[in-house]
């Protein structure tokens, strides 16, 4: 990679996602000529360790039309984790500000947009789904999706925008379950698994939604790092400050309407993640039972996470990465089950502390 400086704006460095993309990039092998930009509210112990890390903090929130649109306007690359796949305001900001970076430079520019498979989802109550899995190397099938589901209205402007701007090179990668600690500087914790433990630690037992039939995907942050540099790396190599034009990017590595790249590397039903959660919490002393029990109806979404309970621990999404092992992703880290174990104890440490 050319010693060019590159310029990325990050958002979302302070999550889960986003920290570990961030810790990612500032151990890439070019990081000393990667000028990064964060996003993030003001918060002054928040600049001072973005600071530290030479990143250079912009104050703002995914309504700050105007700063979003500028910094954007200015890098070559941006990655958006920051409620991306359900932020429309911030979407449209990024969007803006490339578009008027194509139009001045005449060059392309690169933008990373984080969605989710939560666009696949089969509202099932923990009842087994259909059988369909989508692949990433059938973008029609993915566009035959239903626009009303999650994520799809910003999966939708990006991808329009995207034909309306040939300079504009956009990405829309699709992340699983996230699992596993993440190696950010503030947030290390991920969404979906966690909710089920802080359940069960709550109620002294495992627990799921329905009969716990229904199936996802998931994969460890740290597999999903390494799929985010990988594709960030060959953008770069394609449509970067210093692509060589005689050299033809891999054919797997698409943009646009067919840019899309799911990330899994396991598969569970609810039931079976409940099942290790029980058998981890017994095993610790603090469920009274193994034994995995459903939620009673009533009390889903007072003992999760409200209204989205559903959806995020009881619906079917079945997809396969196969775009991005085809750019040469070997995921390789622990499975999900083989992570409740860590994941349990990094909750029940910061309860204590």
């Amino acid at each position: 990679m050319s010693s060019t400086k590159i310029n990325i704006f990050l958002t979302g460095a302070t999550g889960y996602i986003g920290g570990s993309i961030l810790t990612a990039l500032l151990q890439h092998p070019n990081a000393s000529n990667f000028n990064i930009t964060s996003l993030i509210r003001g918060d002054n112990e928040r600049i001072k360790k973005l600071s530290s890390l030479n990143v250079t903090p912009l104050i703002g929130s995914n309504d700050s039309f105007e700063i979003i649109e500028k910094v954007a306007s200015e890098s070559h690359v941006v990655i958006h984790t920051a409620n991306s796949a359900d932020d429309l305001p911030s979407t449209k900001a990024i969007i803006s500000g490339l578009n008027k970076r194509t139009k001045e430079t005449g060059k392309p520019a690169i933008y990373i947009h984080t969605s989710g498979t939560g666009v696949l989802a089969e509202d099932v109550c923990g009842k087994a789904g259909s059988n369909t899995v989508y692949s990433d190397l059938n973008p029609d099938q993915i566009n035959g999706l239903a626009d009303e589901q999650p994520h799809r209205n910003i999966d939708l402007f990006i991808i329009n925008s995207a034909d309306a701007n040939p300079l504009l090179k956009t990405v829309i990668i699709l992340p699983s379950l996230i699992y596993g600690i993440g190696t950010g500087p503030f947030n290390r914790t991920s969404v979906q698994l966690p909710i089920l433990i802080r359940s069960a630690l709550n109620r002294h037992k495992a627990e799921m939604i329905g009969p716990g039939q229904a199936t996802w995907n998931n994969v460890h942050i740290a597999d999903l790092s390494d799929a985010y540099i990988i594709i960030f790396d060959q953008l770069l190599a394609a449509y970067g400050p210093s692509a060589k034009l005689d050299v033809q990017p891999s054919p797997y590595l698409t943009t646009g309407r067919e840019g899309y790249y799911f990330l899994e590397n396991g598969k569970h039903t609810w039931r079976q993640l409940s099942e290790k959660i029980g058998e981890v919490l017994y095993k610790k002393g603090i469920a009274k039972s193994p034994d995995v029990t459903s939620f009673p109806d009533d009390e889903v979404e007072s003992s999760l996470m409200g209204e989205y309970s559903w959806y995020l621990v009881g619906s079917q999404s079945n997809s396969k990465a196969e775009r991005v092992r085809k750019l040469g992703w070997k995921p390789h880290r622990p499975s999900v089950f083989d992570s409740v174990e860590e994941q349990a104890d990094a909750l029940i440490n910061n309860v204590k502390d």
